[in-house]
C-alpha cells in the first residue's frame, strides 16, 4: 500500500506502485506484503527522533515488523491470537520516505526525484527483509546494487552517513554545520 501524507510534492503513485510489484518479482516476496508511506521532513524527524535517537530529518526509515510483537515492541509470552488465526504472517511492516529530502538528494545528485524515491523504497524493503548496512560486511550493498540496475534505478554508489545534503539556506554559523545523509 503506497500512502501520501505530504501535501507539498506530487508522488506518482501508479508508476511507483508499478516499481514496487517489479521489486517484489525481483526479490521473490510472492505474497508478502509491506506499506510504503510518504511524509515531510517535520513528520520524519519526529520518528527518527522517536524511533533511533536522532532529531534529525532523513530519507527512509524502515519499521520491521515482527509477526508476534508488531512494530518495535517486545515479543509476547504467548502467540497472540491473531497469530492463531492466520493473522498478517506476510506483512513485512513499513517504509517511511521523506519526499522533501528525496527531492533534495535527487537534485543534487544530477537525477529525478522519482530516481531517488525507487532508490529508497529498494533500500528501506532490503532493511525489512532483514539486512543491515551497517554491520552485514557489505552483503546489503551488493544486493542493492544488482537490484538497482535490475529495476533501472540509476545513481552512483553513496557512501552512508558521510554525504551531506545542500540546502538552499544561507550559511550564517562559523562553525561547521553537521547534517550527514542517512538512509535508514
Amino acid at each position: 500500500m503506497l500512502v501520501n501524507l505530504q501535501k507539498r510534492y506530487v508522488v506518482r503513485t501508479a508508476s511507483l506502485s508499478a516499481f514496487v510489484r517489479n521489486l517484489k518479482r525481483r526479490l521473490r516476496l510472492g505474497n508478502r506484503e509491506f506499506n510504503i508511506c510518504f511524509v515531510d521532513d517535520d513528520a520524519i524527524r519526529e520518528l527518527n527522533s522517536a524511533y533511533r535517537g536522532k532529531d534529525e530529518a532523513t530519507d527512509v526509515l524502515s519499521f520491521p515488523w515482527n509477526e508476534t510483537a508488531g512494530p518495535l515492541r517486545p515479543k509476547p509470552q504467548a502467540p497472540s491470537r491473531l497469530q492463531e488465526h492466520g493473522g498478517i504472517r506476510n506483512f513485512l511492516g513499513d517504509v517511511v520516505i521523506s519526499v522533501q529530502t528525496a527531492r533534495r538528494n535527487a537534485r543534487a545528485e544530477g537525477h529525478s526525484t522519482l530516481n531517488e524515491i525507487r532508490w529508497l523504497i529498494l533500500h528501506g524493503v532490503l532493511h525489512l527483509l532483514g539486512y543491515d548496512h551497517e554491520h552485514d560486511s557489505g552483503e546489503m550493498i551488493a544486493l542493492e546494487l544488482a537490484l538497482r540496475g535490475q529495476l533501472g534505478v540509476w545513481g552512483e554508489p553513496r557512501p552512508r552517513r558521510k554525504r551531506k545534503v545542500e540546502t538552499r539556506k544561507p550559511k550564517i554559523e562559523t562553525r561547521k554545520s553537521k547534517s550527514p545523509r542517512r538512509r535508514d
